[in-house]
């Protein structure tokens, strides 16, 4: 769009799910009419892109601090965040949200006049560039259908790839400290995650690949890869599951969960030989840093959330000819499971076998 030149995109979710916008981002910097480019983002996000050169300011709206404050400090400081936004002058709102009140503050309050979000459920309808979405995202990657929105509102998005910048002048400093910290592993190690992250909540137990079979697994690629040790990584409310890995290990280990930052955590994932874990934001953030990597995928489709973009060195683990998987499905999954079986029958060797490929690959790098 010749006209636009100040964008503002709206995303409160995860970091996987934020690191699905970065293609979103590059296309933008490529049209020489645009000048800026902002984000609103929750407030668990913000380390993704925070030193991303296609971003200019981010700003963050802390819906949990919303709830501990009284109504008179939520409105004055959403007063405040819409004053500074208003002062931007967006020509266009790119809402990957899935809600309609960003739109209806963005039209009626901060006075954008293109405003493009998905069309789900009637929530499209305060846009007026709008992507619809009868069966919520289906058929094609969540990547593609965030690009896709972005096109229609006029932004070509031809290189669909993930990104993340590290700290530019902290990047040496964070890889030896955490080269100290794993010195009793050596270079040649992989980094596993049991958990999965924060984003589902208590839910989380429908994405977890059970932690024996995440031990039985480990013992049985030391054998064929001969890496040293492994390091396990997870969110500070991962901690006891983390633990429980390292003590079912037979080998060098360190558990670092909840004491990393996001920088430190991708810094660890770089110098990875592989990592393996579950559907969650580490797995795009692996893949982002082009890691070698193995994902575990039980109701959500792999074809959606999977490894993006696709390639022989970053797989999804998933039990196959499972009549009732995936079970995700615009936007919620069957969360009164009492089996599992998704997940719970997807035996270490078979996992293992599925990995033959990626396995070879590395091999031959």
């Amino acid at each position: 769009m010749k006209n636009i030149r100040s964008v503002l995109i709206v995303h409160p979710y995860g970091i996987g799910d934020l690191l699905f916008v970065t293609p979103v981002l590059r296309a933008l910097r490529l049209l020489p009419t645009v000048g800026t480019v902002d984000l609103l983002l929750g407030s668990r996000t913000r380390e993704v892109v925070e030193h991303n050169p296609h971003v200019d300011e981010i700003f963050v709206l802390d819906k949990d601090k919303l709830r501990r404050q009284t109504r008179f400090e939520n409105f004055r400081e959403l007063l405040d965040l819409g004053l500074k936004l208003r002062a931007r002058r967006y020509d266009l709102l790119l809402d990957f949200s899935l809600r309609p009140e960003n739109a209806f503050w963005a039209f009626f309050f901060l006075g954008i006049p293109k405003r493009a979000g998905f069309a789900y459920k009637r929530r499209g309808i305060f846009h007026n560039i709008r992507y619809p979405l009868p069966e919520g995202y289906s058929r094609q990657h969540a990547a593609d259908f965030y690009a896709g929105l972005a096109e229609l509102a006029g932004i070509p998005v031809r290189d669909r790839f993930l990104e993340y910048y590290f700290p530019p002048r902290e990047k040496r400093e964070i890889e030896i400290k955490i080269k100290d910290r794993l010195a009793g592993i050596g270079k040649n190690f992989i980094t596993v995650s049991p958990g999965g992250g924060d984003s589902w909540g208590r839910e989380a137990v429908f994405k977890r690949w059970p932690v024996k079979y995440f031990a039985e697994l480990i013992g049985r690629l030391q054998t064929k890869l001969g890496f040293k040790g492994v390091c396990i990584i997870g969110a500070r409310s991962e901690v006891e599951l983390c633990q429980e890995l390292k003590d079912s290990l037979r080998i060098p280990s360190f558990m670092l969960a909840g004491e990393t930052s996001l920088a430190e955590t991708a810094a660890i994932l770089e110098m990875s030989s592989l990592f393996i874990g579950n559907d969650g934001g580490l797995v795009h953030l692996a893949r982002a840093l082009e890691v070698p990597l193995a994902a575990f995928y039980g109701p959500v489709p792999p074809e959606i959330y999977g490894p993006y973009p696709g390639s022989e060195n970053a797989i999804a683990l998933f039990k196959r000819d499972l009549a009732c998987r995936p079970c995700y499905h615009k936007f919620r999954f069957k969360n009164d499971c009492s089996t599992i079986a998704c997940l719970k029958t997807l035996a270490p060797e078979e996992a293992f076998k599925q990995m033959e490929p990626l396995l070879q690959t590395m091999s031959r790098g």
